[in-house]
């Protein structure tokens, strides 16, 4: 707009200086000069937004150089690169070759390397604020900071959000439109094949027995994206925290929470292993029906590690490829 107006300005003064040609031929070098460069017209254009924190942030309406604490997924998903990320947005099976070139911030997030990246918008959850106080303080010296919590819908809230935060609301809607049309032709094929068969995801590390319920490692994917019914028990669970991403329980437990068909995530190594095999020889494990009938599908740990909603929408591929094949 300013230089719209600065052009109309200029159009204006040639027209007051004169209508004939002899005032042309007066002055030919006038209009050679170059103009002054507008002082504004260097400034990036911004916007005030408020982030999950309810804090009033004044970001670019166009960011061009953005950190992701967290989120990376959901930029790639946008079309944007980062330019560097928390650990996490690297362990994203889905997206490793797509974070090719994006420089790692660690975790903790180091104010340094954040530095040298000179964004112009930081994206991070608001767990950050928790656990790395002194980090975030400084990184938010450097660039503003837009907080966004884990506590809400991965797709339908975190990565709206994202996108009107970054100008990209046409791509998001997109994107939601295509992943609903995967998730109702997988749900339909689910009902045909198990009906109202349960599913439940087990989980066991360190010597823990866990039951993964509406987040991560394929929580959301299971309970939200195919609408896989779970045993009662788990469905209390869920029930009493949607939020909640696991609950432990005992060994003797297992029957209550055993679904028809079991995901189970375990790696084949160390002590995971031989904690699983102990399990494993017990009564309550090989009694179980989804044993019995062979409904126990192992789930590749790394691919199911995130919540982000390009694993969502891949491993529910995969996941109704098990159960519905």
């Amino acid at each position: 707009m300013l230089t719209a107006v600065l052009i109309m300005l200029a159009a204006c003064g040639s027209e007051n200086s004169g209508n004939g040609n002899e005032a042309a031929t007066q002055a030919p070098t006038a209009s050679a000069q170059p103009e002054p460069k507008a002082t504004a017209e260097a400034l990036p254009e911004t916007k005030k937004v408020t982030d999950d924190l309810g804090r009033e942030v004044e970001v670019p309406v166009q960011p061009t150089a953005i950190v992701a604490g967290e989120f990376a997924s959901e930029l790639l998903a946008l079309g944007i690169k980062p330019v560097g990320s928390g650990d996490n947005g690297f362990k994203i099976v889905y997206t490793q070759a797509e974070m090719e070139g994006v420089e790692r911030i660690g975790d903790p997030p180091n104010p340094e390397t954040v530095t040298l990246l000179a964004p112009d918008l930081v994206i991070a959850p608001t767990v950050f604020l928790e656990i790395y106080p002194e980090q975030m303080e400084q990184i938010g010296k450097i660039a503003p900071i837009f907080y966004i919590t884990f506590e809400q819908d991965p797709i339908y809230d975190i990565f709206a959000k994202i996108a009107d935060l970054v100008g990209k609301t046409k791509e998001a809607k997109k994107w939601i439109q295509e992943y609903e049309a995967e998730a109702a032709a997988a749900r339909d094929k689910l009902q045909s094949s198990i009906g109202d068969e349960t599913v439940t995801i087990f989980r066991v590390e360190k010597g823990r027995l866990r039951i993964y319920l509406n987040r991560n490692f394929a929580g959301y994917m299971l309970r939200s994206g195919l609408l896989a019914k779970a045993p009662e028990a788990v469905a209390a669970e869920i029930e009493g925290n949607i939020f909640a991403s696991a609950k432990e329980i005992s060994l003797e437990l297992l029957p209550e929470y055993a679904g028809d068909h079991i995901f189970l995530i375990v790696r084949d190594e160390g002590d995971d292993k031989a904690a699983f095999e102990e399990i494993e020889k017990s009564g309550l494990w090989s009694n179980l029906d989804a044993v019995k009938n062979g409904n126990v599908h192992r789930l590749e740990t790394d691919k199911y590690y995130g919540s982000d909603i390009v694993t969502i929408r891949e491993t529910m591929k995969e996941a109704l490829g098990m159960l519905a094949p």
